[in-house]
């Protein structure tokens, strides 16, 4: 069940991959703003492509229903804030030294500290996942296209409104290009930040990414939003609209089969009972996932346990 990743046989376009112990991993980072916040069919497809781990902002529940449960075979952690969960993947998503509330000691945050200029060469780069709305035919350039801000909507758009609609100057333009997803513009490790809307990120979400990919997608419909001489005198734009869009699980699913495609991932294998052959299930938790910080409060524990038992001793 769920979706697989096809079998693909290409010339990868980063040596480096070959040179590799392990191919490259791929986070999976939300918002979860409730705890009925529906994430069941995202976290199949995570789990279907062998997601390293997903990463939510905010409740630490969720609904599950869709997952079937294969939630059960992924390493969710829940974070309390967007500065943490950016924080954990600057030093290269380990958790070794958790949160900064939990260091006490000079000696600790000298270790954290020395911990993260070790890994700033690993830090993972989070890369937005566009949604195509907004977006002309420049969205299947692989020169990448311009991300706006839309202080209209909120959201982050691919092209900036027309300059007859006289809206062009609340738009912001941000600091990267979006690539569509076929040209493959990774190198190393990569975090997707996906939003559940169709229309893409939130303009908050997108200011913390580091690169953007969106899938292309074509208008069948033009958009008839300009007046009745506009539309006498010029072509109809084929603009995406918001009706048009695939469904959220559906792009990040094509997101996931051209990543693992080229971090050369093996293709699953089938069962006798022609499903496809899971990972090993976690042994932790009955808890949907765990919070940030949790490992490192555990192992704090377990160590002043072993000194009063030495004491006791």
């Amino acid at each position: 069940q769920g979706v697989c990743v096809d079998a693909v046989n290409i010339n990868m376009q980063d040596d480096n991959n070959q040179q590799r112990q392990s191919p490259p991993r791929h986070f999976l980072l939300m918002h979860n703003p409730t705890k009925t916040t529906h994430l069941g069919t995202l976290l199949r497809c995570a789990a279907a492509f062998r997601a390293h781990q997903v990463l939510i902002v905010g409740h630490d529940k969720f609904n599950a229903q869709g997952s079937f449960g294969s939630h059960l075979y992924l390493d969710i952690v829940a974070f309390p804030s967007w500065e943490c969960v950016v924080d954990y993947l600057k030093r290269g998503a380990n958790d070794d030294g958790a949160h900064h509330d939990i260091i006490t000691d000079a000696a600790s945050a000298a270790h954290q500290t020395s911990t993260i200029d070790s890994s700033k060469d690993n830090s993972i780069p989070i890369v937005g996942i566009s949604g195509a709305y907004g977006g002309d035919e420049c969205i299947f350039s692989s020169d990448g296209v311009a991300v706006y801000e839309d202080a209209d909507t909120g959201y982050a758009t691919l092209s900036p409104r027309d300059a007859i609609s006289s809206k062009e100057k609340k738009q912001k333009e941000l600091p990267h290009k979006s690539y569509p997803i076929h040209t493959r513009p990774f190198s190393s490790d990569v975090c997707f930040l996906l939003s559940k809307d169709k229309r893409g990120l939130p303009i908050s979400h997108a200011r913390i990414c580091d690169s953007y990919v969106h899938v292309p997608q074509i208008c069948f419909d033009a958009d008839d939003s300009g007046t009745d001489a506009q539309l006498n005198t010029l072509e109809k734009i084929p603009r995406i609209i918001q009706s048009t869009l695939l469904e959220t699980a559906t792009i990040y699913s094509i997101v996931l089969h051209h990543f693992s495609a080229w971090a050369n991932y093996n293709e699953r294998n089938f069962a006798e009972n022609q499903k496809f052959i899971k990972d090993t299930k976690s042994n932790m938790r009955r808890r949907l996932c765990r919070r940030y910080g949790e490992n490192v409060t555990k192992k704090k524990k377990d160590a002043n346990n072993d000194l009063q038992t030495e004491g006791e001793l």
